[in-house]
């Protein structure tokens, strides 16, 4: 039974224990004095990305499922969030069917798929798939998948979870039929203080939103939907991370450098999320009571609540990350695993840098590469057994 010695990030701060696990679960955590953990090398318990466009079919330039997953695990993530934008869209129960396929055979890591909604007939295919969530585009993003007028409570009507791409008003009208109809609502990457302020007036057990690293710790005219903020948005998402704001997710959104040149929106944040958050946690920017909300509790909870199971603890998955605090480096884009080798980050000091990732109880990434173990699968179900 393979054991770790480690310092594990909790909400409470960092306690050394020794953690064992028999096959892909955890078996045993147990608190230790510390003698033989490493006060550099801290286990950081089911990293996941909620919100990565991982581009394949026609967009092979921009990324593949297989580098794009590659590149999670390089950025300490066990398992991501594939949104449907792509092209073709993930609109229709075939291509949903075959963009799981693929990601069963290409991906990396372990995985769960979205469902775009942007007409009558994507809305009718809708009732015939499982996804995490229904992806509604309410504004400017990439490609052209704006959901068509009329649509959106019809949307809410299906009772399965959405995500939405939306400025404030579109907030609200979702936010108006999630509580009409009781459906699960996930606002993406909130950016500006307004939305913090309308989402905590309004929000409640159904309702979760996501900020983005890129918005946390950037201003001015790098090009992303939403755009930056100001500093007193960052702010005020700061203040919100694990109240108001449930979950850090990167909306990794690869492009070829001609394209962004050319004004493509969307980072290449995949790689750089992790070693940003534990970097400010190390720095005191952010308490572990923060830290350990959005990065591990509250995504926990969103998965397990749709009906996945995912979440590390005793009789959990062995999912985890291992980075090295001891030293200062900078985020070199040129490094990256996905294909989208350049970043606003570039130059950046970060103070935690990944060393190993493990999935379902393999070593998935060691020693800046992926193993031959690392083979993705969908999160599965949780047991309806009593």
């Amino acid at each position: 039974m393979p054991q770790f010695n480690i310092n594990i990030a909790t909400g409470r701060g960092l306690f050394p224990v020794t953690i064992g696990f028999e096959g892909e679960r955890i078996d045993s955590i147990t608190y230790t004095d510390g003698a033989h953990a490493s006060p550099t090398r801290l286990l950081i318990p089911s990293p996941v990305d909620l919100h990565v466009h991982l581009r394949d079919f026609e967009q092979l330039q921009k990324e593949t499922v297989s580098s794009g997953t590659r590149a999670a695990l390089a950025g300490g993530i066990c398992a991501v969030a594939d949104m449907p934008n792509t092209v073709p869209p993930v609109a229709d129960r075939e291509t949903y069917e075959r963009r799981l396929e693929l990601m069963s055979h290409d991906a990396a890591c372990d995985f769960v798929l979205n469902f775009c909604v942007d007409d009558k007939y994507s809305l009718s295919q809708a009732a015939s798939v499982d996804p995490f969530f229904i992806k509604v585009f309410l504004g400017e993003t990439t490609g052209s998948y704006v959901l068509e007028k009329g649509l959106l409570e019809n949307v809410f009507m299906l009772r399965k979870p959405v995500a939405i791409h939306a400025d404030i008003e579109g907030m609200r009208e979702a936010i108006k039929y999630s509580k009409r109809y009781e459906t699960p609502l996930h606002i993406c990457h909130v950016s500006r203080r307004e939305e913090v302020e309308l989402i905590a007036r309004h929000k409640d057990e159904r309702i979760t939103c996501e900020a983005t690293p890129h918005h946390l710790f950037l201003s001015g005219g790098y090009t992303v939907k939403p755009p930056l903020g100001n500093v007193n948005d960052r702010d005020a998402l700061w203040a919100a991370l694990g109240t108001t704001i449930d979950i850090v997710a990167s909306d990794h959104a690869p492009h070829t450098l001609e394209e962004k040149e050319h004004g493509a929106f969307g980072i290449s944040g995949v790689e750089t999320m992790l070693p940003l958050m534990v970097t400010a946690l190390v720095r005191g920017e952010i308490s572990f009571k923060q830290f350990y909300a959005v990065m591990h509790e509250n995504p926990k909870r969103i998965l397990r609540s749709h009906g996945f199971e995912f979440g590390f603890g005793i009789g959990g998955r062995a999912d985890f990350s291992i980075v090295d605090t001891s030293e200062t480096y900078a985020i070199d884009p040129t490094t990256f695993h996905s294909k989208a080798k350049h970043s606003p980050f570039s130059g950046m000091e970060v103070e935690a840098r990944v060393v190993e990732t493990w999935v379902r109880g393999k070593r998935f990434f060691t020693n800046g590469v992926c193993t031959n173990e690392a083979r993705g699968a969908p999160i599965p179900a949780l047991s309806k057994e009593p």
